[in-house]
C-alpha cells in the first residue's frame, strides 16, 4: 500500500513538473504568430484610437503585429463571446471600455460572467466624457437645459450606446426630474452625425470625440463629467458645478484575455502591455487626443471590477437598465 501511495505521489508530481516545463517553454516561444485584439465599438472613436495605440506599442514589446478587430454590438457581447470562444493560447485578447463589465448585468441571458469568464490583463488609459447639445437646442447651461426639459416634455432625445452613456442619461434624468427618450447606437461615432444634424439633441460622450465638433460651432458642451474642470475647457463647468453630482460614471479603458488562457501567459502579456502603457511615445498621442494615460496591474484592476460590479448591480436595479 505504502508503495502505491509513493508511486502515485511520484506520478502526480512528474505530471506537474512536466506541466510546467511545457508552459514555461510555451511562455519563452510565445508570440509564435500575430495576436487580434478584438475591440468592442466602431472604429474611429476615442476607445478604438486608446486600442490601436496600445495595439501597436504592444506589437513592438511582443515583436509580433497585434491587429485591431472591430467588434460592435450587443453592449460589447460580440467582442466577448468570441475572444472566449478562442483559442487558449495567447494570441486573442479583449480591450473593452470600463462600463462594460455592466454587461451582463444589463443583459441577464447573456451567459457571460465577467469575473469568472474574462481575466484582466492591465488598465491602459482614461477618456473624460462630457455633455453637448446641439446649437438648435436654446439652453445655454445645464440648468436651462433641465428647465427646457420640462417645460417641453418629450421633445429632447439623448443618444447612448456604450452603458456608461445609458447610465449618464439615466442619472441626468433622475438628478434632475425630467423625462427625455433616449436613442441607441452602436457606438458614439455612429451617434455624433444624428447629434450634428438635430435628429438627437443631446449626448453624454467622450470630450475627444465632442469638443473638435464643439470648438467649429456644430456643437455646444454644456458640462464634463470629472472632478475637476478639463484643463481644455477651463472656462466649462463640471456636472457636480453645474447641480448635479450624481452625474457621473467610469470611463476607464482595460485589456482582458479569456480565463482559460494560462497563468504564464497572461503573465506575459500584463508585462508587455505596461510597457507599452509606460512609453513617451503613447502619453504624447493620449494628450494630444485629450485622453488620459492610467495604468493599472492586473491585480488592481480585478480589484476595481470587483467594486464596481457591485456599484454597477445597484445602478441597474436603481435606474431598471436594460440593454437596448
Amino acid at each position: 500500500m505504502r508503495h502505491l501511495i509513493r508511486s502515485l505521489a511520484t506520478t502526480v508530481a512528474l505530471t506537474c513538473s512536466v506541466a510546467v516545463m511545457a508552459q514555461t517553454a510555451d511562455t519563452a516561444s510565445f508570440p509564435t504568430k500575430p495576436l487580434r485584439m478584438l475591440v468592442p465599438v466602431p472604429a474611429g472613436g476615442p476607445s478604438d484610437f486608446i486600442a490601436r495605440q496600445v495595439a501597436q506599442q504592444l506589437s513592438m514589446s511582443l515583436g509580433q503585429m497585434v491587429t485591431v478587430e472591430n467588434k460592435p454590438g450587443a453592449n460589447g457581447l460580440l467582442a466577448a463571446r468570441e475572444a472566449l470562444s478562442a483559442p487558449a493560447d495567447g494570441h486573442t485578447v479583449l480591450y473593452a471600455p470600463g462600463s462594460m463589465i455592466a454587461t451582463p448585468l444589463l443583459s441577464k441571458g447573456s451567459g457571460l460572467d465577467w469575473s469568472r469568464d474574462l481575466a484582466p490583463l492591465g488598465k491602459v488609459g482614461r477618456v473624460p466624457f462630457a455633455l453637448a447639445v446641439h446649437p438648435g437646442v436654446q439652453a445655454q447651461t445645464v440648468a436651462d437645459l433641465v428647465k427646457q426639459a420640462r417645460e417641453q416634455p418629450g421633445i429632447l432625445n439623448v443618444a447612448t450606446s456604450t452603458p456608461s452613456e445609458v447610465l449618464a442619461a439615466a442619472q441626468f434624468m433622475k438628478g434632475a426630474g425630467i423625462q427625455v427618450t433616449r436613442v441607441p447606437y452602436k457606438g458614439g461615432t455612429q451617434a455624433l452625425p444624428d447629434l450634428l444634424a438635430g435628429r438627437v439633441q443631446l449626448m453624454f460622450g467622450p470630450l475627444s470625440l465632442l469638443q473638435p465638433q464643439a470648438k467649429s460651432g456644430a456643437l455646444r458642451i454644456l458640462a464634463t463629467l470629472a472632478p475637476q474642470r478639463s484643463p481644455s475647457l477651463p472656462d466649462v463647468p463640471t456636472m457636480a458645478e453645474a447641480g448635479l453630482p450624481s452625474v457621473e460614471v467610469p470611463t476607464w479603458q482595460g485589456v482582458y484575455t479569456s480565463a482559460t488562457v494560462p497563468q504564464a501567459l497572461r503573465a506575459r502579456l500584463a508585462t508587455d502591455i505596461a510597457a507599452a502603457v509606460a512609453r513617451a511615445e503613447l502619453r504624447a498621442e493620449f494628450d494630444r487626443r485629450m485622453l488620459a494615460v492610467e495604468g493599472a496591474s492586473p491585480q488592481e484592476l480585478a480589484a476595481t471590477i470587483s467594486r464596481e460590479l457591485a456599484v454597477w448591480a445597484a445602478v441597474v436595479d436603481e435606474y431598471k437598465l436594460t440593454a437596448d
